[in-house]
Formats: structure tokens, sequence, C-alpha cells
């Protein structure tokens, strides 16, 4: 399950998604389309059947649409905007805070 890492914060606006990357000093900005995505992985975890769910209506080839998920998301992964909730997540429960 993909979630958005603990440095993360986001918020949605009238044009799409906010992202602030708090560690790197870093904003990312999401139109409507990335916001769909953003949306399926902070609400749901995954982009499960969100290639066909946007094909759909359009006539795109879901496998397209698919791959551009795929690369999007990949690229979130890269620069640690996602980390995976079942891998990474106990590695940052383990550090040790000064308010604990």
């Amino acid at each position: 399950m993909l979630i958005p890492a603990c440095h993360i914060h986001y918020a949605d606006t009238g044009h799409g998604t906010v992202v602030l990357d708090v560690r790197h000093g870093q904003w990312l900005m999401l139109d409507a389309d990335a916001t769909r995505v953003w949306h399926a992985l902070t609400r749901h975890g995954s982009t499960a059947g969100l290639a066909q769910e946007i094909a759909a209506p359009t006539g795109q080839d879901p496998r397209t649409v698919e791959r551009g998920i795929a690369a999007f998301v990949d690229g979130l992964l890269e620069r640690g905007v996602l980390v995976d909730a079942d891998t990474d997540r106990p590695a940052q429960q383990r550090r040790k805070r000064w308010w604990r």
C-alpha cells in the first residue's frame, strides 16, 4: 500500500492538488489528472482500476493510461513523496523522536 511519506503535506485546490515536501523544501503542483491518481493513492493506497476508469469515457487505451499512471507513481516513489507502507513504515516508526 502506497502512502505519502511522513514529511509530505498536501491540500486540494480548485485547480488540483498542492504537495509540499518539507524535508527538501519543494512544492509539487498536480493538475486534475495527477490529482485523480493522488486521490486514489491517498484514499485507497493503490491505483487499481483507475486506468480503466479514466480510459473508458475518453476512448483511450487502458494499457497506455496504465503506463502513464505507473510512470507518475514511480516518479513520486523515486522522489520520496510516496512510500510503501508495508515495507517502509516500520523503519519510520523505529526512529526516535524528541517528543516521544
